[in-house]
């Protein structure tokens, strides 16, 4: 039988509003949670983070911008697989 794969993306805030409200442990569970309803199996997670030069400048410029309070961060992408 064959199997179907997908990909989820999770983002988390950066700055110091993210440092104070944004737990990765349950915007992980959450997700995986949520493709678990689904008919979904979580079967590989990895740290995703800024490779482009200008998105990295972007948000720093962003972070500067709202006097370190905000930005978008990295995250986690999911694989996630069932049978088709």
């Amino acid at each position: 039988m064959a199997k179907k794969n997908k990909v989820s993306r999770i983002s988390l805030t950066g700055g110091i509003i993210g440092l104070l409200i944004t737990n990765p442990r349950k915007a992980l569970e959450d997700e995986i949670d949520k493709g678990n309803e689904e008919g979904w199996n979580a079967i590989y997670i990895v740290p995703h983070r800024t490779t482009n030069f200008f998105i990295s400048v972007l948000q720093f410029i962003v972070l500067c911008l709202t006097l370190s309070l905000y930005t978008w961060g990295g995250g986690y992408l999911v694989l996630f697989e069932r049978e088709a």
